[in-house]
């Protein structure tokens, strides 16, 4: 099994290239959804995080308000820290077992990790190769507008990235993602070809 790790900034197109791999007959293990799972999942998980940012961050149901908690965590890296530490650990330990059921498969030839935090967790030195996917600042700005951010929101999120320079020197390949969907597919195609033949 070949692990592969899918790391960028903010709506730089993470996902839409970690789809295309797995078009290769890969796994996609998305961090983003097992956070959402652990939350959703953990009820003492979610306590923790009340503690820490205040009721304000569930709706009266008792359901996260992510949104509530992203404009609190990303607007202050000392906030970005707490979170970190409260659902990193079980994210973490989720995504060990997702690879672990992967290695057990032998329809898995190819896990792929879909992860912004990839070179944060150190996790790109337990990939067998790391691609990072990078986009225009403007093409950034215009994709998070059309989730209804607001100015503020959208510079907070960009701003506690790691930066874009960081997330290079830590990849074996790199894609501009600011073409067609058509040009993204040939670049995703180029470097599977690419890791087919060098794991041979």
């Amino acid at each position: 099994m070949i692990k592969l790790g899918i790391t960028g900034q903010i709506a730089s197109g993470k996902s839409t290239v970690a789809r295309e791999f797995a078009k290769f007959g890969g796994r996609v293990i998305y961090a983003d959804e097992i956070g959402r799972e652990v939350v959703e999942e953990r009820p003492p998980i979610l306590s923790k995080l009340i503690r820490a940012f205040g009721p304000q961050i569930v709706t009266p149901q008792g359901i996260l308000k992510r949104r509530e908690l992203g404009r609190i965590v990303f607007a202050s890296a000392e906030k970005r820290e707490i979170l970190n530490k409260i659902v990193h650990p079980p994210l973490l330990q989720r995504l060990r077992e997702e690879l672990d059921k992967c290695s057990l498969d032998p329809e898995c030839k190819l896990a792929i990790v879909d992860a912004a935090l990839l070179v944060d967790w150190g996790w790109h030195e337990k990939m067998d190769w790391t691609v990072c996917v990078v986009t225009a600042p403007d093409t950034q700005i215009l994709r998070l507008k059309t989730k209804g951010l607001t100015d503020q929101e959208i510079r907070d999120r960009i701003n506690s990235q790691t930066n874009r320079e960081e997330l290079i020197s830590a990849a074996d390949f790199v894609i501009e993602n600011d073409g067609s969907l058509e040009e993204l597919k040939q670049k995703v195609e180029m470097i599977y070809d690419q890791i087919m033949l060098e794991s041979k």
